[in-house]
């Protein structure tokens, strides 16, 4: 493949039709939600406030610096990563942060345009600003769905190979099903035979060595999945200077103990106002991502992750077990232990930007709905809340996938449509005769008799008249069955071309998804080699006011 990729095509959001209205909205139509964000993310200036509040916002960074050093050498961080920790220590610079749950092998392509994303934006934000600016991921481990990140998808001969990692949901897991941070979790000996299988999926090619590589040595038995995700990261994007954080840290945790210590003393507050700006969402025609009850922190012991609920009493009651707390046993807990608390969807973003300076956080779909819900938490904690930029969305598109584009006359965005029906259009439109138009022309003088006929009825008996729009009715219904027949027998004619609309579609959309949403990045690194990450750095923009549309 080139070094360099073609330039970009663009699909906007509403062609697209498989991301929330909302999230459209945001990228495209910024004013329709601008009361729900703090600045928009298209616009220099306010791109710029959020870089000096984000400088300007306290926060310990020597603590900061000293964990990031110890967590990154671990995972294999290079100079460039060193060296961009030390910036953080600089207090005038700032931070471009991205996240994601630890999927396996990295989970789906979206991962690594988040990261994209976030690299691109940080070199942007700088060069706006005159600030250092470094590009963070935050390693989300401590979330309890296991399921969630147990499994990821590759293409093998235009299918999808589902590959998924069980070895904590069989033998290990308690009997309530609760395995606390998932990110916590050893591998089991069964990620050998999963590895095999991935080995199996990928087809033999020049890359394939050196993409297995990697990844056998991230995700050895043993290693907590949290590791293995950031370690397999961070080879993926060795020299780009980018900093991974787990915030499953003491030391972290210990800096988010004022937030921490808000919630437990207000716990009704934080989730009132998402509660308020969510009816204000709903009032607007639009979706409400997230719906919480008081409080918004989880519980970490040895028996799991357990949602802390408010009881009708003042008393805090473990949602899983029954276990109850004064709001004094919860604040010495947090003084000696702040390990032990854990925040859940709402306060999460709120911990990552006490902990760093978060000048823009990069989101996808959903994550921009979260937000949407969140300005006033962020006021009532006293915090500014950042500016959210979408990230880069994407399609790659193969040559095999190419060809079939071309031959037809398609856009990407019209694999959003059901397949019959795109079927059915180029069989009509490619058949030597224009079935409309013959099947049009023969209607006419059906038309036209029965109307000739109607006076004549009308004379004979006036009731009659229903019976010739009837059989006006009879006659159109049989011609459309006919028409129908001479197209159904048109399609068996044409088998080679609904086989080349489902190679298209199962590439395009697998399992009915966007690509990004399913394919985990391995298919293309072996298939294109590891320099494919380079090359979409290279044309991927941060303009992601649209989707993208790459050809390889």
């Amino acid at each position: 493949m080139p070094h360099t990729l073609p330039a970009v095509r663009r699909c906007s959001f509403d062609q697209l039709g498989a991301v929330p209205d909302l999230f459209a909205d945001y990228c495209t139509r910024f004013e329709a939600v601008a009361d729900a964000y703090t600045g928009n993310w298209t616009d220099a200036a306010d791109r710029q406030a959020a870089a000096d509040a984000a400088a300007d916002r306290p926060a310990d960074r020597t603590v900061l610096a000293e964990v990031l050093h110890s967590q990154n050498a671990s995972w294999g961080a290079g100079e460039a990563t060193r060296r961009n920790i030390e910036t953080l220590r600089d207090p005038d610079s700032v931070a471009v942060v991205t996240g994601q749950q630890v999927g396996l092998f990295t989970g789906p392509l979206y991962t690594i345009y988040k990261t994209i994303t976030t690299l691109k934006l940080a070199d942007d934000l700088a060069e706006l600003t005159g600030q250092p600016v470094v590009p963070v991921f935050w390693v989300e481990g401590e979330d309890h769905d296991f399921d969630e990140i147990a499994g990821t998808q590759v293409l093998r001969h235009n299918e999808l190979v589902d590959l998924r990692y069980s070895g904590h949901a069989e033998a290990d897991a308690p009997a309530d099903g609760n395995l606390g941070a998932v990110g916590r979790l050893p591998l089991a000996d069964q990620i050998g035979r999963v590895l095999e299988q991935l080995d199996a999926a990928l087809p033999d090619s020049d890359f394939k060595a050196a993409v297995m590589e990697p990844v056998r040595a991230a995700y050895a038995a043993g290693t907590p999945l949290e590791d293995a995700f950031a370690r397999l990261l961070t080879s993926l994007f060795d020299g780009s200077g980018l900093v991974l954080v787990n915030p499953d840290d003491r030391r972290l945790k210990a800096l988010a103990r004022p937030l921490f210590r808000r919630e437990i003393t207000d716990p009704e507050t934080s989730s009132a106002r998402v509660q308020q700006a969510g009816r204000r969402l709903a009032e607007a025609g639009y979706h409400v991502q997230v719906r919480t009850r008081a409080t918004n922190l989880f519980l970490l012991d040895d028996a799991g992750r357990h949602p802390i609920d408010l009881r009708g009493d003042g008393r805090f009651e473990l949602r899983t077990d029954g276990r109850t707390f004064s709001e004094a046993d919860l604040l010495d807990r947090l003084a000696d232990d702040p390990e032990a608390f854990s925040p859940n969807v709402v306060l999460r973003p709120l911990m990552q930007d006490r902990i760093l300076p978060t000048a823009a956080y990069v989101a996808g779909p959903s994550e921009v709905s979260y937000f949407a819900q969140y300005r006033g938490v962020y006021e009532w904690a006293e915090m500014d809340m950042p500016m959210i930029h979408p990230r880069a969305s994407v399609s790659l598109v193969e040559s095999k996938v190419e060809k079939v584009l071309d031959k037809f006359d398609l856009s990407i965005c019209r694999f959003g449509d059901p397949l019959d029906a795109l079927f059915q259009e180029i069989v009509v439109r490619e058949m030597e005769v224009d079935v409309d138009e013959i099947f049009q022309e023969a209607m006419q003088p059906i038309h036209e008799s029965i109307n000739d006929l109607k006076p004549d009825v009308e004379a004979v008996d006036r009731t009659l008249i229903k019976s010739a729009e009837a059989t006006r009715a009879s006659l159109i219904e049989a011609m459309n069955a006919l028409k129908h027949k001479v197209v159904k027998a048109e399609k068996r004619q044409k088998d080679e071309v609904r086989a080349q609309l489902e190679k298209a579609h199962a590439n395009l959309r697998p399992g009915g998804a966007l690509q990004e949403r399913t394919v985990n990045v391995l298919y293309f690194l072996n298939k294109y080699s590891r320099e494919l990450l380079d090359d979409l750095r290279e044309v991927l923009s941060t303009d992601t006011s649209s989707h993208q549309v790459v050809r390889l």
